[in-house]
């Protein structure tokens, strides 16, 4: 891959740019890094670490293991029903044939076997109820874990299978309380005090059996079907409340528009007006004193109307880029722009020293390679402003795997004067622009006697 390997040497006026091929970034950046004066290294770049595991992730494990906890009592007490159905209806106390006692002890195996399914009624919900239900409806035994399986399944799904699954879990339930009033001791049968112990209940509570089958399976599909209306409320409301996030979103996108608009017509009426008339000003001046007259005053004049009409193309740039969104990626600062912009500070006599080595730089995204960009170019106006004279030691490197460092740093010079006093938000722009982009970034004064600006920028792939 292409690299931009950049280097600016001590002097201003010896300043050269090689472009090489080949990998040319260390991991190991805070050892490669420019260091002050005094031969310590600059500040690394914040926060690149693991983020510690947040609560709600913690509340989801223990809700997890509580239902695990549930799932498996439930298992245990619908296996030892099943045994206890299996040792009534299977035993020699029984009233039922040997045949049929020894079928009923081996369907007990199998109903212990479909209470383990319970495990997982909530991933196959259908599944694990129709093997529910098949096995009490062949069986003797308990209907407990058909009505379990029940509870899942209603709450999983709708439509036919919910009421076909419904219908078919009362039938079993019927089933195992004609098997219940049938064998020698019945529970339906002494909890309506109608049947004496070793003895079959009578016929008549046959009759009953429809009524006591729609009182268990009720309630379990009542239970099911809450659940499923409390999860389809709770989804309305969480899409009701995105719905709202981005009606605010978009809210706010359209009263930042309409403040770009106006920003850009009372920049375009205002600062171009009255940068247009500096530039024409200085042009005129530039004539007027002749470049035999005053060489030194034709030269400023000059100067001036070139970084007249420098900022007057700039504020045009911006103008456009904020009454127009589509173009403002299009007007955006490469990372191939650095060089050239640390030769115009150079050229106008900061001391620059610069060590630029980016991987592929083409294939940085136009909004992080812009943001690179500014903060470039604000720490060495930051730099001109404040520390006037002072040493700026500039350093970026990255690439594709690590994303782009961008580390600044001048002398302290608290006895010169600042060149221009600022607004205060060079600083808070800087990091409102790094964010954005969704990188860190660091300012301050250091122990070495330096004020360092530090930012970690990632890497984003162009579109």
């Amino acid at each position: 891959m292409a690299a931009l390997r950049t280097n600016v040497s001590a002097r201003p006026t010896s300043c050269r740019w090689d472009a090489v091929g080949g990998s040319s970034y260390d991991r190991d950046v805070s050892a490669a890094s420019p260091s002050s004066p005094s031969g310590r290294a600059m500040p690394a770049p914040p926060g690149v670490g693991g983020r510690p595991a947040s609560p709600g992730r913690v509340r989801s494990r223990a809700r997890r293991a509580w239902a695990l906890i549930g799932s498996l009592a439930l298992v245990l007490l619908c296996a030892l029903l099943a045994m206890s159905a299996g040792g009534v209806y299977g035993t020699e106390t029984s009233t039922f044939p040997a045949p049929l006692q020894a079928y009923s002890m081996a369907g007990a195996f199998l109903v212990i076997g479909a209470s383990v399914l319970l495990v997982w009624r909530h991933r196959h919900p259908v599944v694990v109820s129709c093997i529910a239900t098949a096995a009490v409806l062949v069986v003797p035994t308990t209907a407990l874990p058909a009505l379990v399986a029940l509870a899942a399944v209603t709450a999983a799904r709708t439509g036919w299978r919910r009421w076909g699954l419904i219908a078919a879990t009362y039938a079993a339930t019927i089933v195992a309380f004609c098997w219940d009033l049938a064998g020698p001791q019945s529970y339906l049968g002494s909890f309506l005090g109608q049947a004496t112990p070793g003895t079959a209940a009578p016929a008549s509570l046959y009759a009953l059996t429809p009524v006591a089958a729609a009182i268990c399976v009720a309630p379990f599909a009542a239970f099911g079907i809450a659940r499923h209306l409390r999860r389809e409320r709770d989804t309305a409301r969480d899409e009701s409340a995105a719905a709202n996030r981005v009606v605010s979103v978009l809210h706010r996108e359209v009263e930042r528009e309409r403040e770009r608009q106006t920003l850009a017509r009372e920049l375009h009426d205002t600062l171009a007006a009255d940068l247009s008339q500096t530039a024409l000003h200085a042009g005129a001046l530039e004539l007027m004193v002749g470049e035999a007259t005053n060489p030194k005053a034709v030269s400023a004049a000059r100067t001036v109307r070139e970084s007249t009409q420098n900022s007057l193309d700039h504020l045009r740039q911006l103008v456009t880029m904020l009454r127009d969104p589509d173009r403002r990626l299009e007007e955006a600062s490469a990372l191939s722009d650095l060089p050239a912009l640390i030769d115009d500070a150079v050229r106008s006599g900061t001391d620059v020293r610069a060590q630029l080595f980016v991987d592929d730089p083409a294939s940085c995204d136009r909004a992080v390679a812009h943001a690179c960009y500014r903060l470039v170019q604000e720490a060495i106006s930051n730099a001109r402003r404040h520390a006037a004279g002072s040493v700026v030691t500039l350093d970026v490197r990255g690439g594709p795997a690590t994303g782009l460092t961008v580390r600044a740093a001048n002398w302290l010079t608290p006895a010169a004067a600042p060149t221009s006093r600022g607004g205060g938000n060079g600083l808070r722009g800087m990091r409102e622009r790094t964010e954005l982009v969704g990188g860190t970034f660091q300012a301050g004064p250091t122990a070495e006697g330096t004020f360092a600006v530090v930012a970690w920028l990632p890497w984003s792939v162009a579109a």
